[in-house]
């Protein structure tokens, strides 16, 4: 599956965001900060909580359980079940599941793997270091009031050791409540007097607000398409929440067609369309919502059948147009216009040679057109070039995605609206969004949960929607 993407106010393309026949490449097009809801905290740990199929170890008693699989696979596995696509662990693991929960709803540096620069490991005692590293720690004693969504750390027999981490879930003058991890062999809800000696205290997420900020404008947000029903649902902000643009279609009928994303006609929003590849035809949408086709041209591409569709403003007229990836010979064919032709920008390259690469595209420099570039999902580097044409990386860094998320679905957009397209990637194995504003590796300016890790084949997409 291919994701999308346009350029915030600059309107750089979405991406051909759906499965590419045959050959297991995908293409990215290109197209707010907030800070993270204590209730989205909350919301995630009760969502744990009511998990019956992974909110317990299994066989019980036995230590295997769901958030070290999910963290930790150096861990030992054996009489362990798999689920989700995570292969469960053995392991103490109270604060594998507090940082599964932060990290779903979105904490900063929460989704920094443990051996990459991050404080946040399998010990409960990482959750007090995080608060020290981060100015968030608060001792009981200090007279500070638990907040929801803050860690609660427990040194169970005073010794100086923390022993245990759970989830604040809300607290009062006297009381604490709080929802754990590994309590009794599960996910359990408990209370504690807030002057329980076992109590060392408590840290606070870095970027932890009791309301997120209202919807940023001129920059790209996400979305998705459900192949199952021909549903788009699309979203203004980065955060989970309701879908500010929602519509159905008859596009499920169609067997393999390609969803495409663009600023189709220079207007500064991002709409949709679709590529069919059993007949080569092109259909492309001005407004968002269901009706007829605003484009429409029929191609050769259907002689084509692994032809990976790309969509980007190449000559930087403000418009988003068409091309394709050949990925039998690696050559690139892009069109300025949005009709039948020949290519504008064509060029050779030795893509061919890396099976399952993710072509991408987006606007890496700020010059107002799009290029391409691609990530290696065998040893998760990006390789990204400023200009339409063969030649070495402009832009190359290496990360751990290829064993720290496997299977993550690479998303491009200007995400902090300032002209320049970057990366990110979505986790269907717990349906968490992690963008990032700089090209480079390193911990995410934007992260947050969704339920979507129920939709497996959901298309995820991205683009500046609202246009504001």
């Amino acid at each position: 599956m291919s994701e999308i993407r346009a350029a915030g106010r600059r309107l750089t393309a979405g991406l051909a965001a759906a499965l590419v026949v045959a050959t297991g490449l995908t293409a990215v097009m290109s197209s707010p900060a907030f800070a993270v809801s204590r209730a989205a905290i909350v919301s995630a740990a009760q969502s744990e909580l009511d998990n019956g199929t992974r909110n317990h170890e299994s066989p019980m008693g036995s230590g295997c359980n769901y958030y070290t699989g999910f963290f930790r696979p150096w861990k030992p596995s054996a009489g362990c079940p798999s689920s989700g696509g995570v292969q469960w662990r053995d392991s103490d693991w109270c604060a594998d599941f507090a940082k599964y929960v932060w990290r779903k709803a979105g904490v900063k540096h929460a989704d920094v793997p443990e051996g990459s620069g991050g404080v946040l490991d399998g010990w409960a005692a990482s959750f007090k270091n995080y608060g020290v590293a981060y100015g968030t720690w608060h001792t009981r004693g200090s007279g500070y009031t638990p907040q929801p969504g803050d860690a609660v750390v427990f040194d169970w027999d005073q010794s100086g050791d923390i022993d245990h981490v759970g989830i604040v879930k809300s607290a009062t003058s006297s009381t604490v409540h709080t929802i754990e991890g590994n309590s009794g062999d599960r996910v359990q809800s408990n209370s504690y007097s807030r002057t329980n000696p076992d109590i060392v205290g408590y840290s606070a997420p870095v970027n932890g607000s009791s309301t997120p900020e209202p919807p940023q404008e001129g920059r790209d947000s996400t979305g998705y398409y459900n192949p199952a029903d021909g549903t788009f649902h699309l979203r203004d902000s980065l955060d989970d929440g309701a879908s500010n643009h929602a519509w159905d279609t008859n596009l499920e009928t169609i067997p393999g067609a390609v969803v495409l994303t663009g600023d189709w006609n220079g207007d500064g929003s991002d709409s949709t369309g679709y590529y069919n590849p059993a007949d080569g035809t092109f259909h492309l949408r001005n407004p968002l919502g269901e009706g007829t086709s605003s484009y429409g041209w029929d191609t050769g591409l259907e002689s084509m059948p692994g032809a990976v569709i790309v969509t980007g403003d190449w000559n930087g007229d403000g418009k988003d147009s068409t091309g394709y990836y050949n990925p039998s010979d690696g050559t690139f064919h892009l069109r300025d216009n949005l009709d039948a032709g020949g290519s504008n920008h064509a060029w050779d390259t030795d893509l061919e040679t890396i099976p399952g690469a993710v072509i991408l595209t987006g606007d890496w420099n700020g010059d107002g057109k799009d290029s391409l570039g691609y990530f290696n999902p065998a040893d998760g580097t990006y390789h990204l070039r400023d200009t339409l044409d063969a030649g070495g990386s402009n832009h190359a860094w290496d990360t751990a995605l290829e064993t720290d998320v496997p299977g993550a679905v690479i998303v491009t957009g200007d995400w902090n609206g300032d002209g320049k397209d970057s990366v990110g990637y979505y986790d269907r194995r717990d349906g968490t969004f992690h963008l990032r504003d700089a090209l480079g590796d390193g911990a995410s300016d934007y992260a947050w949960g969704t339920a979507l890790e129920t939709l497996p084949a959901a298309v995820i997409l991205t683009g500046d929607w609202n246009g504001a």
